[in-house]
């Protein structure tokens, strides 16, 4: 159904993708694992069209829905306020459906409270990509390519999400932190090697993935050692050779010098195969000690459009030291209530008030302290670095060399949010 013939594709002097060939069949569900970075998002982006390869082609048969990482970003609804949830999917985006199977749906992700006739200006951030998916599903394509579908969603919502994805009656091409969820519906895992650029294709789900790649890497090893004794064995031979007056026997040597070389190439390729993806090394500034009393919050009450309530009269106090969790499903006001906090919003009534010496620090849930159109150098040039050295900073946070000079756009989804926490511990 999906051939992917041989793409590869160079950002600058970085290799993102090399030589990649792959298919997907009728009804198959696979998985796309790898590091944050290896260029996971490109791949699907190619593969709906969205970027084109420097080399290679793909061709599909069918239809495809595509969810992107930044969905949130530019939401296709957020065009459209006005209309109602019904409105959008059946007259706007043409998709036959009823009523009670779109209600339906919307209780599956935990809208339970929203119905065909709630308009889509009164939805929060989370309740809009619900209502993407919701699209997405009811589009009933040939090949669903959905990354990181449940970033954004409550945990209900992500565990019916990834359940319902097995049972799509049709194939499913997937990026996600969350495919144990989805583990026994899988029927392969694409692997993205960001040592090789190249994808490895495991059969099964991604279980057997984890205990196939650990095998795997462990007979790797052996036959690395292997090669590297006999690679040094030749190179002895052709020195012991070379020493020799004969011609015929310093031709011998010149011809297994060769052979030692390309043996060595060959261990080089294993190297390459087992290095290890490089880890944060992160040294957090200390902070100077605030007083104890480090946040009270009193009676903070927060509405949006008609006057419907998101927070009401919340209160409470945070004392030095503690580590306190926010949960809840989408639309209750989380992320509203830490802006108020951070002083990116205004409550409508209520107060809250910061103990002295308490420096605060606001990571956003979109990364929106970063500036997508500035490089990345440009978007923390500017902050007080204090003594710290900026480059050695930045390379714990794996933001090193060319990197630094390259747009924030251009980042994959896990390298944005590793420049945005660097400026946020930088900060």
């Amino acid at each position: 159904m999906l051939n992917i013939e041989k793409i590869s594709l160079n950002r600058g002097n970085k290799e993102i993708l090399k030589n990649i060939t792959l298919t997907i069949d009728t009804n198959e569900k696979i998985g796309l694992v790898g590091v944050n970075g290896a260029g996971k998002s490109t791949l699907l982006k190619i593969v709906v069209g969205r970027e084109e390869p420097d080399l290679g082609a793909v061709s599909f048969k069918g239809g495809i829905s595509y969810l992107a990482q930044e969905t949130h970003r530019g939401l296709d609804v957020e065009n459209y306020p006005e209309l109602t949830i019904g409105e959008y999917l059946i007259i706007e985006k043409n998709i036959e459906v009823e009523e009670w199977e779109i209600k339906k749906l919307l209780n599956h992700l935990k809208m339970e409270d929203k119905d065909c006739d709630s308009r889509l200006g009164e939805l929060s951030g989370g309740q809009k990509i619900k209502v993407e998916i919701i699209k997405i599903l009811l589009e009933g394509s040939d090949l669903l390519v959905l990354d990181e579908p449940t970033n954004f969603l409550d945990i209900p919502s992500a565990e019916w999400l990834m359940r319902y994805l097995i049972s799509y009656p049709k194939s499913v091409l997937v990026v996600s932190h969350d495919l144990r969820l989805m583990n026994k519906g899988l029927s392969k895992i694409w692997y993205l090697n960001e040592q090789t650029h190249d994808v490895e294709v495991y059969k099964g789900n991604y279980e057997q993935f984890l205990k196939v790649k650990a095998l795997r890497d462990e007979f790797l090893v052996k036959q690395l050692e292997s090669e590297e004794k006999k690679a040094q064995k030749v190179f002895e031979l052709a020195q012991g050779l070379s020493g020799r007056k004969s011609i015929k026997e310093k031709k011998r040597a010149a011809r297994k010098f060769e052979e030692a070389k390309v043996m060595k190439e060959e261990v080089n390729e294993l190297k390459m195969k087992l290095t290890r993806s490089k880890r944060m090394k992160i040294g957090i500034p200390t902070p100077i000690p605030s007083s104890v009393n480090v946040l009270e919050v009193k009676n903070i009450s927060k509405a949006y459009i008609q006057s419907i309530p998101v927070l009401r009269n919340i209160s409470f106090n945070v004392q030095r030291g503690d580590r306190l969790a926010i949960i809840g499903k989408n639309g209750v006001g989380k992320t509203t209530l830490l802006k108020i906090l951070a002083g990116k919003q205004e409550a409508i009534s209520g107060s809250y008030e910061w103990g002295y010496g308490t420096d605060v620090g606001y990571y956003a849930q979109e990364n929106e302290e970063l500036d997508l159109n500035l490089t990345v150098w440009q978007n923390v040039e500017r902050l007080d670095w204090g003594n710290m050295d900026k480059r050695k900073f930045l390379g714990g946070f794996l933001i090193s060399g060319d990197m630094v000079d390259q747009k924030v756009c251009t980042l994959s989804g896990g390298e944005k949010t590793r420049l945005a926490l660097a400026k946020l511990f930088a900060g």
